[in-house]
């Protein structure tokens, strides 16, 4: 090829793009008028780090953060799974009031109940009436809103039976499902609801809830579990001790120590031992609140948006745990997402390979051939090497970007000087096909195609314009072009070819001069101004101090005080306590901590808001005993602290503690009614006590708690054997919290005997511990501590299933028709799903209803009466006995018994063992007879004599237990105590 052919080609190269630039035009853009950012508020019921609202919350932030006008994003947690009281939600309330009453709220994100019924309580006062997208609620709770009006969301479908459905399609012969959830209120929900839709399925399969295991019992429970056997991981918070978990570890730990596989609900127990399963996604969940939250601001109204309800789950299985339990991937359902799956090149693009393979062994045939033209190719190269070194020493020594057009191809050109100038590669920007223009800056595209369409009409000699280019930084840069179109001999176009110059400078200048011009303009109005706007911001000064002055005067007293009394708060004694002791290092002192006795009864039957009246009733009954010393602080709940300064002696704190337990004694006169109350005080001085606050609060705790033992309404001084007291009652709820998963607890069972027929009735089961370290353990000494710790809860579950399996075994043995009877604590009876439990026991264990007995006494219908009868007249009508046991020791009236659902009373120990005398031996008749007018059996404890034995059966006494018969029996020797007794 010739120099000049070449030469040739290159002018076409370099016409090219100028050619297109002129002939192509491209309208203006306009620029929207940016609107002023829209404020979204999500509100989590959980905390933060909780696995579940970190999901919600990602899939929320990841898709509003993406959409084209980006909303400012606020986020509150409500932390409700660990805090679910009327305390939290008041403090929630506060802070949200406070936070947000100058900021105007577009739209409300909600994930979980507690949020969502946050949102619609105090949407109107707080929260700008702002439409609602809720996310992560079910069904059940969509339905119970009560205005739907500007709410719609996403409803979390809790369906189990796709993931049910796939692990039968892997392993046929699975007849049991172990399902794992919690017992906090959405883990009770959840777990029904899972266990219901399984059962509804019909396919055979045993269902068995693990609600009611600790942490280890459920481990050790799945690891032994047989083949046929699948576990069901649902949300898991806390085990049925109390103890809080973390999600993904226990996760974890359960995959690893189970037998078999572990699926789940969710997808955030994926790479934490889920083996996998049809599972909601909490990311996806937030992702689609997020798009309805985007269509609500961008106009459409939330009444016209249909709630979400297709399930938002991914049908996914983890690899790891596939190899684990040896399943095939072929054995998957059809469709399921695999994670974890080690990445396998050949077989991933087995077909490409085995194609170049192919296509290497083709090319190698033609390798020889293109050798021949190697030579060839290298003179030409050489020629066209020679010409491109002076085009480009003339492009480069120019301080201009030399630009082209080939009209013909309309492709463009131009030199490395344009590249160098805005920071894109070569093709970047799809430049030599017109792609350049994008880049002109929209307020210039006009003109620009203006000129240069005047320029190919002919109607200017030559083409000049000024314009801006983007670069690749994103900043535009201004050019100053020139160019000329060279036409063939009929008019036609060849090449549009010329330069262009960076300007950038040279506008920066020029635009100073005109911003300095304009400011020089504006001067004099500005000046005219000053001095009405200096005074109109000088008023606004003025204002504004005074507003933050009384926002710091709020935030004080939000702070240090108590809302509900108005009296100081726990941080406020902190503080005063702290000043106290550095500036009285001499001094004395009392601190005084008060307990209001029998308060939960009171808010329990009374109601929340009678509690209230009634707690600040008591701070303005404190305050009217003050001598002007004292100073009194609300502490939390219905305990109060009071600080006595300047202290003479220990008699004046014994005087002034006198004063508050008389003061407690007049009743309280609330709107509704009269209440009589009392208050356990515990009495700590200073320095004798305690040197520090901490020191001071820890003492003063163990006195009020000594003053509760000792009966309540009394005041104790703290003395070092309290101490004592109290680190052995750490130590007895230390052991006893592994009492049951080391098999520590046994029962012994006392037998109660019918006196009409002189046969066994059945037994009372009695608990024994006997620990490695502290030997054997009275009742009398651990049941009250685990009942405070409430670990009387699995403790009186463990003793009930361990009795009626006991007895049922009994039976199976050939004695059949003896009964059981089991002592209940109210802690047990207090909770919700007592009466489930109870049947549950019963089913498990084969035991029919009417052998068992449950024994309560006097003082817990006492406590409790609405909440407790209701549940034992529901266990009453399945046809178990319930025994009032201790009765005469107590305070119930005649009338009052009446409206018990027992069938059993019990004699107490105490009139048996006197009724030698005429006045107890008359008592006791007396009770045998109200019982049988009644209609009620009568069981006498404590019988140890014969004289007793017969004067029981001249009264007609029904049952009796006691020495006389036997002491409680160890239950490996029960069987053979009834076999001898037969025998004799």
């Amino acid at each position: 090829m010739g120099v000049d052919k070449i030469h040739l080609r290159l002018l076409k190269s370099l016409l090219l793009p100028l050619f297109i630039l002129l002939c192509t035009t491209e309208g203006t853009h306009a620029y929207a008028e940016e609107l002023p950012a829209q404020n979204v508020l999500v509100l989590h019921s959980y905390q933060k780090g909780f696995a579940w609202s970190d999901e919600q919350s990602a899939g929320i932030e990841e898709r509003l953060k993406s959409a084209a006008a980006l909303p400012v994003i606020y986020t509150e947690y409500m932390d409700w799974k660990r805090y679910p009281n009327q305390e939290n939600l008041e403090h929630f309330y506060e802070t949200i009031k406070f936070k947000y009453q100058n900021i105007r709220i577009d739209a409300v994100l909600t994930t979980d109940d507690a949020a969502l019924s946050f949102a619609m309580k105090y949407r109107g006062e707080i929260l700008d009436n702002a439409p609602i997208i809720f996310s992560g609620v079910n069904e059940l709770g969509v339905a119970g809103i009560p205005d739907t009006h500007n709410i719609t969301g996403v409803i979390e479908k809790i369906d189990p039976t796709r993931t049910i459905q796939m692990a039968l399609e892997i392993n046929p012969s699975v007849k049991k499902v172990y399902v794992v959830f919690d017992n906090s209120e959405s883990g009770l929900s959840t777990g029904k609801m899972v266990m219901d839709q399984i059962d509804a399925l019909n396919l055979g399969l045993e269902i068995f809830p693990m609600n009611r295991f600790s942490i280890e019992q459920i481990k050790a429970t799945a690891s032994a579990l047989s083949p046929d056997s699948i576990v069901l991981m649902t949300t898991y918070y806390s085990d049925s001790t109390g103890r809080i978990v973390e999600f993904d570890r226990f996760s974890s730990e359960l995959g690893k120590s189970s037998s078999v596989p572990v699926y789940h609900i969710y997808d955030f127990g994926l790479n934490h031992g889920a083996f996998g399963g049809s599972l909601i996604s909490g990311r996806i969940q937030g992702q689609t609140s997020a798009e309805l939250a985007l269509r609500i601001l961008q106009g459409e109204s939330a009444d016209n948006i249909p709630v979400v309800t297709d399930s938002n789950v991914r049908n996914v299985f983890d690899y790891n745990e596939l190899q684990h339990f040896s399943v095939p991937l072929d054995k998957l359902p059809e469709g399921s997402e695999i994670i974890n799956k080690p990445f396998s090149f050949y077989q991933t693009y087995k077909v490409l390979v085995l194609s170049i393979i192919a296509a290497f062994a083709v090319l190698l045939t033609f390798i020889f051939v293109l050798l021949f033209y190697v030579q060839l190719v290298k003179r030409i190269r050489s020629n066209l090497e020679k010409s491109n070194e002076r085009f480009s020493l003339a492009t480069y020594g120019a301080d201009a970007v030399i630009w082209d057009v080939d009209m013909s191809t309309m492709i463009y050109y131009f030199s490395d000087s344009w590249y160098e100038l805005l920071g894109y590669e070569r093709d970047e920007v799809n430049e030599t096909r017109g792609g350049w223009r994008d880049l002109l800056h929209p307020e210039d595209a006009e003109q620009e195609d203006r000129l240069r369409t005047q320029h190919l009409e002919g109607r200017s000699s030559y083409y000049y314009a000024e314009y801006r280019m983007r670069s690749k930084s994103g900043e535009y840069k201004w050019f100053q072009a020139r160019g000329k179109v060279l036409r063939n001999a009929d008019g036609g176009y060849i090449r549009f070819a010329g330069s262009m110059v960076d300007v950038t400078d040279r506008k920066g200048y020029e635009s100073k001069l005109q911003m300095s011009y304009q400011e020089l303009e504006s001067t004099y109005e500005e000046l005219t101004a000053l001095q009405d706007e200096l005074l109109e911001q000088y008023n606004k000064v003025v204002e504004n101090q005074a507003l933050l002055q009384t926002s710091e005067e709020k935030y004080r007293l939000l702070a240090y005080n108590d809302v509900l009394s108005g009296l100081p708060n726990r941080l406020s004694l902190s503080e005063e306590l702290k000043k106290f002791i550095q500036e009285h290092s001499g001094g004395h002192a009392a601190l005084f901590f008060l307990d209001i006795d029998n308060f939960k009864y009171i808010n329990d039957s009374m109601g929340h808001t009678f509690g209230d009246e009634l707690l600040v009733k008591v701070g303005e009954r404190l305050l009217e005993l003050s001598d002007g010393r004292s100073k009194h602080f609300r502490f939390g709940g219905d305990e109060f602290v009071i600080l006595f300064k300047d202290v003479d002696g220990y008699s004046e704190v014994i005087r002034y503690a006198d004063s508050l337990v008389q003061g407690f004694k007049e009743p309280f006169q609330l709107s509704a009614s009269v209440v009589h109350i009392s208050a356990s005080i515990g009495i700590a001085q200073y320095p004798e006590n305690g040197v520090n606050a901490e020191e001071l609060l820890k003492n003063a705790d163990i006195a009020m708690y000594k003053a509760k033992e000792a009966g309540k309404g009394i005041y104790v001084i703290y003395g070092r054997e309290m101490q004592q007291h109290f680190d052995e009652r750490m130590i007895i709820e230390m052991h006893l919290r592994n009492a049951i998963s080391n098999n520590e607890l046994s029962l012994h069972y006392q037998p109660l005997v019918d006196i009409g027929s002189n046969e066994i009735w059945g037994f009372e089961a009695l608990i024994r511990w006997n620990n490695p370290v502290l030997g054997f353990v009275s009742p009398l000494s651990f049941i009250k501590i685990a009942e405070d710790c409430r670990l009387i809860v699995p403790i009186g579950e463990w003793v009930l299933r361990t009795a009626c399996q006991f007895i049922k075994d009994l039976q199976s043995q050939g004695y059949a028709g003896y009964h059981i009877s089991v002592n209940i604590s109210v802690i047990q009876l207090m909770l919700d799903d007592f009466t489930n439990m109870v049947l549950t026991v019963l089913r498990d264990t084969g035991l029919a209803p009417e052998y068992l007995e449950l024994e309560i006494t006097e003082s817990i219908f006492m406590e409790s009466f609405e909440a407790i009868s209701s549940k034992l007249e529901a266990l009453k009508e399945k046809g178990i006995g319930i025994a009032l046991d201790d009765f005469g020791t107590g305070y119930s009236s005649l009338s009052y018994l009446k409206q018990l659902p027992i069938t059993t009373l019990k004699i107490d120990k105490s009139f048996i063992d006197s009724i030698d005398t005429p006045n107890n031996m008359s008592l006791a008749s007396s009770i045998v007879t109200i019982g049988h007018d009644m209609g009620l059996n009568v069981t006498a404890e404590g019988v140890e004599t014969p004289e007793q034995l017969a004067f029981l059966e001249r009264t007609s006494c029904d049952k009796i237990q006691g020495y006389y018969i036997s002491r409680p029996i160890p239950e490996k020797e029960v069987a053979g105590w009834v076999a001898g007794r037969r025998a004799g």
